[in-house]
């Protein structure tokens, strides 16, 4: 059975995840591009380069995003999000969103495969404003 999902369950699975989907849309070209980002205090903290989803973005901030936890066909959990772009200008909120950034995704990222890269041109930080928010579960009776 399909049933809706209260803020406390959306707040979990936000806090679960790492990859959303987020869509932009701005000069009549709608732009749909996987993320990644860490969730805190009703904000999605994530980074870019400079591309055509943050071009996209400045001139029309409203953003949605989706967030799944599939673990079946029958056992799944959906976040939809509306919120707003914020370019974050300076240096003292660039590093805030670094650093939650790098305490939710660093712990997954490291392991004796993976080699640590310094990246010269290193992707900008940016937020999105969660303004309204629903989601959707299924679980197997």
């Amino acid at each position: 059975m399909i049933e809706d999902m209260n803020d406390n369950k959306i707040v979990n699975v936000l806090q679960s995840q790492l990859i959303a989907h987020l869509a932009c849309y701005a000069d009549k070209k709608l732009f749909l591009v996987p993320i990644t980002y860490a969730y805190k205090d009703g904000y999605l903290y994530c980074q870019s380069k400079d591309g055509l989803k943050i071009q996209l973005m400045r001139k029309n901030p409203a953003v949605c995003i989706e967030v799944d936890q599939i673990e079946s066909m029958r056992n799944w959990r959906t976040v939809i999000l509306w919120g707003e772009y914020e370019q974050l200008k300076n240096e003292k909120d660039k590093a805030k969103a670094q650093q939650i950034l790098m305490d939710r995704i660093e712990p997954i990222y490291t392991g004796e495969t993976v080699i640590p890269q310094i990246l010269e041109d290193y992707p900008e930080p940016f937020r999105i404003k969660i303004n309204k928010q629903t989601g959707r579960y299924e679980k197997p009776s």
